[in-house]
């Protein structure tokens, strides 16, 4: 993939996956049922998720993280490739199982999602990536899949120096299950230029249901030099630094499928305020923008370029 004219380059280090979507008449409650009425095979995982989002906008999408060379291995790189982004480091793993999850998509955008991990995902090691990664990057974007690796990049982002994103876009506890220990995390948050999670992130790491004061607890503790973004659903989302916080809200629009809906919001948050140096409003009123219009259509990814955004976002606003 060839870089486009003056954009910026993101590497991405985390979930590498293909989705199996189940679109049904409701979630099921315990020991409840469901009707599935269509089974749809799709690349996604979080971090190509948005590198495809951020491809399309118009900067330079590069992904890393591990794969098999499984059936599931084969398609994801090959869908990756076809939807703009640079596989050259993407590492594939011989005789390996590939990350693949099960998508529960209800009416009204509601979901659940549950993951199968294989033994990929979670095991890139630093030394399966060539020392120059960095150099030509500038944002590298991660949610600590896989740690080691994760913390790898990290480190020699901050030596170039460039910023570095942290997405927890899984609890601590959860994470701990996938083998992501909590003294890994907390050396991720303290290489962290700016974090992001949603409001289940926050209260696990405060026991502060308010996400709005959790936000500031961990703000406070870990001093990222630009803050801390909670991503609210369909309360829209808030971004607290120094200067103080700010929120945008989210666009009144009827969601079809909200998976990736986040995925989206930080990668709109990338191009705008890291790509094209927009001030922390202007970014996130873009983010926003970008995430519900992936709410207005099925599947993780979404394929939309700048200019249709603003157009979107003139017409609601």
């Amino acid at each position: 993939m060839q870089k486009k004219s003056n954009s910026k380059n993101v590497l991405a280090m985390g979930t590498v996956a293909m989705d199996i979507v189940m679109e049904c008449t409701a979630l099921p409650k315990e020991d409840g049922f469901g009707y599935i009425e269509k089974e749809t095979l799709l690349p996604g995982g979080s971090s190509a998720n948005l590198l495809v989002a951020l491809h399309n906008l118009g900067a330079g999408a590069y992904q890393t993280g591990k794969i098999g060379d499984d059936e599931y291995g084969k398609l994801f790189r090959k869908t990756l490739v076809e939807d703009g982004v640079d596989d050259t480091y993407l590492v594939t793993k011989a005789g390996g199982s590939t990350l693949h999850t099960y998508i529960m998509a209800a009416p009204n955008g509601k979901h659940a999602i549950f993951a199968s991990l294989g033994d990929c995902v979670t095991n890139l090691e630093a030394k399966d990536l060539p020392n120059d990664i960095i150099d030509k990057m500038d944002v590298f974007y991660t949610d600590m899949f896989s740690a080691r690796a994760s913390l790898h990049l990290a480190q020699k982002a901050l030596r170039k120096p460039i910023p570095v994103l942290y997405n927890m876009q899984c609890v601590p506890s959860f994470m701990e299950t996938c083998g992501v220990h909590r003294s890994e995390i907390e050396q991720m948050l303290g290489l962290t230029s700016l974090f992001a999670s949603g409001r289940d992130g926050y209260h696990e790491m405060t026991g502060e249901k308010d996400y709005q004061k959790a936000m500031s607890i961990v703000y406070e503790k870990y001093k990222m030099p630009l803050g801390v973004i909670c991503t609210a659903g369909d309360e829209g989302a808030a971004w607290l630094n120094e200067e103080g916080m700010i929120f945008t809200k989210a666009y009144p629009v009827e969601a079809v499928d909200s998976t990736g809906a986040g995925d989206c919001f930080l990668a709109g948050l990338i191009y705008s305020y890291f790509c094209k140096g927009k001030t922390r409003a202007e970014a996130m009123n873009f983010a926003a923008a970008l995430a519900s219009l992936k709410c207005l259509q099925k599947g993780p990814r979404l394929r939309t370029d700048a200019k249709a955004v603003k157009s979107f976002m003139n017409t609601y606003r």
